[in-house]
């Protein structure tokens, strides 16, 4: 256990490890191996360091049986032929656990799905099978880890920790990739354990890459630009008004959601007011109820006039295509049929949004989830304080809101001495 650094004036407590004093000057000591703590009950310089001497002593003895012992247990293990079910290599296990648990193979060149053995283990589906679309990225993530050379070592390899570095190492330049295979590693290592394989799971050892916060604004004129280009929508070789994609771009801003929950919402979540009512201070022509999908929260969003002609577009648009969904965001009707009036994926919708942006001359520097960002950084320079983004802790509301103006003051103080104003004297 690594030593804690001392405070400016208690820098002689580095000579007695283990020893420290609290903020109110009574002396404790932390165990170097459990890191459990226990107070010497003294407030003596003296006293504390006896009593601290007498323990270490202690300590120290109880050490060295435990690394005597350990290390006989080893030396002893010497002789035991190795079972073949512990020479199984990360590669091998890691095509069980995608075929057998994930329930991922493929015959005949085609994906086949399974049953699912891998359940969520947080968040509201707890307990439950986890989605296709994680299956999906479970798959492929071990479908390329079980390509690599590296990951031809034993699963309970002494120095797993190492080898699972040098794993991961080709996509340090990648963090979010990096994580993600973790992520995947830690889901089969956590499997290996309950299966009895191996004693411990050694991915807990392997810190995540650091993803620096994306900061991105999407300045009024690009978004524009890339909702113009949306507009014109080329679709096996015909060229189609794509108005609708443009719109629903729209929709993620103004309602300030992420896409996947912008897309996925019904008709029924959503009602225009015959009048508008007013509702704190400000008039509304209409409300929308739903929950994030990430966190479930519940937002009631109520809509002020641009929000409710927007809907109402979408309502219209449906109308005009003869498409019966009860999403509100809908394919048009010259999509092939297995796509047709089904909700607006958020892949499709992303794809599209990257095309344009690139086209418009932005490469890949906005992303359709940074709309988001920008209704938010709106709405509270408009508005200030507001739960629109369904945050519940202040360092999410701030993280969404890229620019914030400054604070405003005003002077009430007067001057105390009577003459000051009269003559301008001392």
């Amino acid at each position: 256990m690594a030593a804690r650094a001392r405070k400016p004036g208690n820098e002689w407590l580095q000579d007695f490890p283990g020893l420290y004093l609290n903020e109110h000057g009574v002396f404790f000591v932390v165990h170097p191996k459990t890191g459990r703590r226990s107070t010497l009950e003294t407030k003596n310089r003296s006293m504390a360091i006896r009593r601290w001497t007498l323990i270490h002593e202690q300590w120290e003895r109880e050490l060295h049986n435990w690394r005597s012992e350990q290390l006989a247990n080893r030396l002893s293990a010497l002789s035991v032929p190795l079972d073949p079910a512990g020479q199984i290599s990360l590669s091998e296990y890691l095509h069980t656990w995608r075929t057998e648990v994930l329930g991922h193979s493929i015959v005949d060149g085609r994906v086949v799905w399974g049953e699912c053995k891998v359940f969520a283990i947080r968040g509201p589906h707890q307990g439950q099978p986890i989605a296709l679309p994680t299956r999906r990225d479970y798959a492929t993530d071990c479908q390329q880890l079980e390509a690599s050379d590296d990951a031809k070592f034993p699963l309970s390899a002494q120095d797993a920790v190492q080898k699972i570095r040098k794993l991961l190492s080709p996509w340090l330049t990648k963090p979010t990739h990096y994580n993600g295979l973790r992520n995947t590693l830690n889901r089969v290592y956590m499997h290996a354990v309950d299966d009895g394989i191996v004693q411990r799971n050694p991915v807990v050892d392997v810190r995540k890459a650091v993803i620096p916060k994306r900061q991105v604004l999407v300045p009024d004129d690009a978004y524009k630009a890339i909702t113009e280009r949306l507009c014109i929508h080329k679709h096996n070789r015909r060229i189609m008004d794509g108005t609708w994609r443009a719109k629903a771009c729209d929709l993620i801003y103004m309602m300030s959601q992420q896409p996947i929950d912008v897309l996925t919402i019904k008709e029924s979540q959503g009602e225009i007011f015959p009048e508008p009512r007013l509702v704190d201070d400000e008039l509304a022509y209409g409300v929308i109820r739903f929950s994030r999908h990430k966190t479930m929260v519940g937002i009631d969003l109520y809509m002020n006039e641009e929000l409710a002609e927007l809907w109402q577009w979408f309502l219209d648009f449906k109308k005009d295509q003869q498409i019966i969904s009860p999403y509100l965001l809908a394919n048009p009707r010259y999509f092939d049929k297995r796509s047709r009036a089904s909700y607006i994926r958020h892949r499709t919708l992303q794809s599209a949004w990257r095309k344009a942006c690139r086209e418009a001359g932005y490469g890949d520097l906005y992303r359709l989830q940074d709309l988001r960002k920008k209704g938010l950084t709106q709405e509270f320079l408009n508005q200030g304080e507001n739960d629109k983004g369904g945050h519940e802790s202040e360092a999410m509301r701030n993280h969404y809101r890229l620019v914030k103006p400054p604070k405003r003051a005003r002077s009430t103080i007067k001057i105390l001495r009577e003459n000051a104003k009269k003559d301008g004297s001392n």
